[in-house]
This record gives C-alpha cells, sequence and structure tokens, in this order.
C-alpha cells in the first residue's frame, strides 16, 4: 500500500509540474508567457519642458516610447550617429519646436549638444542607467 501512495504522490507531483509548465500561450509549453503591450491610445503621454527660445517652452515626452530608441539605433546602424540625430529628434520634439532650433539666431553650440544629449539619452534610457549606477555605488 505504500507503494501505491508514493506512486500516486509521484504522478501528482508529476501532473502538477507539468500544469505549472503549460502556460496560456496557445496551451503550448513554449516556456514564456506572451507579453502584452498597451494600445497607443490607453497611453498618456506626459511632456517636460526641454527649452526655451525666449518665453516660448519646448517639451519633450516624459518618457519616450521605447520604439523611439529602436528606430534611432536602426538608423544609426544604418547611416551612423549623425545621420539617424536629425529623425530622433524631429520625433521627440515634433516640427514645429525642431524648425524653432533651426531658425533660431542665438542657438549656441553647447546649447544644441546638450539638446541632443538629453534626447538621446532619454531615449535610450540612459538617465535610468545612471541613476541605477549611483544606487549600485
Amino acid at each position: 500500500m505504500a507503494s501505491t501512495t508514493r506512486q500516486s504522490t509521484a504522478a501528482a507531483a508529476a501532473a502538477r509540474k507539468r500544469a505549472a509548465a503549460k502556460t496560456t500561450n496557445g496551451g503550448a509549453n513554449v516556456g514564456f508567457e506572451p507579453i502584452r503591450i498597451a494600445a497607443d491610445d490607453d497611453v498618456v503621454e506626459e511632456r517636460v519642458p526641454l527649452f526655451y527660445i525666449g518665453d516660448t517652452e519646448y517639451t519633450i515626452p516624459k518618457h519616450i516610447p521605447r520604439g523611439v530608441a529602436l528606430q534611432y539605433l536602426r538608423q544609426a546602424g544604418e547611416r551612423g550617429h549623425e545621420l539617424a540625430t536629425a529623425p530622433l529628434l524631429i520625433r521627440v520634439l515634433g516640427e514645429d519646436a525642431y524648425e524653432a532650433l533651426e531658425q533660431s539666431k542665438a542657438l549656441e553650440d553647447e546649447q544644441l549638444e546638450a539638446i541632443v544629449d538629453i534626447i538621446v539619452g532619454q531615449a535610450l534610457g540612459r538617465q535610468e542607467e545612471e541613476k541605477g549606477k549611483a544606487r549600485r555605488g
């Protein structure tokens, strides 16, 4: 009788293990769950000021979508960093803000460099990396 109990306990444990390994991925045992990404309509974009020209404020998204980073990385790989930067700036800033920078007679090299560095850093998640390093160090 002890043998039967051990077999049924072992069979039950094996059944639990198989059930735990199964996913909702079409019932297939593939070892992962499908990733659900919210629809664009469900995402609220919060914007923060990046620069001012005179008294006019120009903003960027507080959290730049990862798809923007992916597009930038693809273009940088295909064309180089310099040629990928302008489309990144246009996409993040928007046409109006980009044109305002283009037409500004007062924009200095250091200011443009800082704007580009901030946008690239935000797009690639560098700011979060630096916060994480500061905590670890």
